[in-house]
């Protein structure tokens, strides 16, 4: 009885109509009005997922308008949640800030000193300049040493230096790439006197002579592909290239201005226990749409559309009525936290345009989360005049 009444009480309070006006002063002293509108739908995903006996307390929620005039759903939307892949989101953001779009990553060999051709000695050092490549192969590494030997070099007198930030395949931080990058010159054949070191010095190798070089796809292209099948790898590599968890956390608080005490990164990847509430979530993708369409870029240009693009959500919302309606990016922690599934990102409706979401679920079957996100955003659609599809051609 007491399990009943308790239920029952539950189903009234999630029931209950809400749509009241939330003032607050902005930084300039005037007053923003936010609409807050009451849903079927989110009153709907919140009485399944009590009914289903998943805790409400490890559950996040935010829904808001692009502009920021309305709130369609709310529940702790100020708590921080584990966002899972979500995070390489901030990740994307932070590299395109950083680098731009169109920026390709450059790394090179170069000479610091004279090469003797009789003895095929370069005598000086060796230079691998770098900016971290993000999808650097083993088989791009050695090439770049291959063209280094036709250079004419099979000995080194001086010192082998990384400069820059340096991944390649399975190696994710600098340290790593350099250790492993001494035995890749070593196996083909290069003898170095000298040690092997990492210089954090900017231009470096730019005082030498280039022996090689390599270049990489777009950043836009990288992030898109990293986003759409969710590659951990590819996401810790980008974080390494911007300066880690930390310089991921210094962009969003200093530039995007989500507030310290609702962001933590451990992971760039969104690997393990990362944390940041679902409204900052959706603030994050205001303002990077924002960046975006400032530069004649949408938000599927570094994200999947759901139901098109391979990858993580190509098998969700592919129906004739909700493909090509969903761009977001997924999360998923099976063993973290409990179990966690999270999806944020762009609805597009008919009525009401764009709409901004975060659902962070934990403590639960990830499999049960994602058909309730789904469930959510089908019927948040259909209250919003039904889908407003975005033209893409399948991939």
């Amino acid at each position: 009885m007491k399990y009943l009444i308790s239920t029952t009480s539950l189903m009234l309070l999630l029931l209950w109509p809400v749509q009241a006006q939330e003032t607050n002063n902005d930084s300039e002293g005037h007053v923003s009005v936010t609409e807050r509108f009451s849903t079927t739908a989110e009153t709907n995903y919140l009485t399944k997922l009590a009914l289903k006996g998943f805790r409400l307390d490890a559950q996040g929620l935010f829904i808001e308008s692009v502009d920021g005039s309305t709130v369609y759903a709310d529940h702790q939307s100020n708590v921080a949640f584990n966002p899972a892949s979500v995070i390489k989101l901030a990740t994307s953001f932070t590299a395109l800030q950083k680098f731009g779009p169109d920026y390709q990553f450059e790394t090179a060999f170069y000479a610091a000193g004279d090469i003797d051709k009789k003895t095929r000695t370069l005598k000086g050092d060796l230079i691998l300049q770098a900016t971290g490549d993000p999808v650097l192969t083993t088989a791009d590494v050695n090439k770049l040493t291959r063209d280094v030997i036709r250079a004419g070099i099979a000995r080194v007198n001086g010192n082998l230096i990384v400069c820059g930030p340096f991944t390649f395949a399975s190696y994710s931080r600098t340290a790593d790439g350099t250790k492993h990058l001494a035995s890749v010159v070593k196996k083909m054949g290069i003898r170095v006197s000298g040690t092997t070191s990492f210089r954090a010095v900017s231009g470096l190798g730019m005082r030498g002579n280039m022996l090689s070089s390599h270049s990489s796809a777009y950043l836009r292209d990288i992030l898109f592909t990293q986003n759409a099948r969710s590659i951990n790898l590819t996401a810790e590599r980008v974080g390494e290239a911007v300066g880690g968890p930390k310089g991921v956390e210094a962009f969003l608080t200093g530039s995007v201005g989500i507030p310290q005490s609702e962001i933590s990164i451990s992971r760039t990847s969104g690997l393990d226990y990362n944390r940041i509430t679902p409204r900052s979530t959706v603030h994050l993708l205001q303002v990077m749409m924002q960046w975006l369409s400032q530069r004649n870029m949408e938000p599927e240009d570094i994200m999947p559309v759901a139901g098109i693009d391979a990858g993580t959500l190509q098998s969700r919302f592919k129906s004739a009525d909700y493909r090509g309606a969903v761009v977001g990016k997924t999360g998923t922690l099976p063993g973290t936290d409990g179990g966690v599934s999270t999806l944020a990102g762009i609805l597009y409706t008919r009525d009401r345009g764009p709409i901004l979401f975060a659902i962070f679920n934990t403590r639960g079957s990830v499999k049960a989360y994602r058909q309730l996100q789904d469930s959510l955003l089908q019927e948040l659609i259909a209250e919003s005049g039904g889908p407003q599809p975005i033209r893409r051609a399948s991939n």
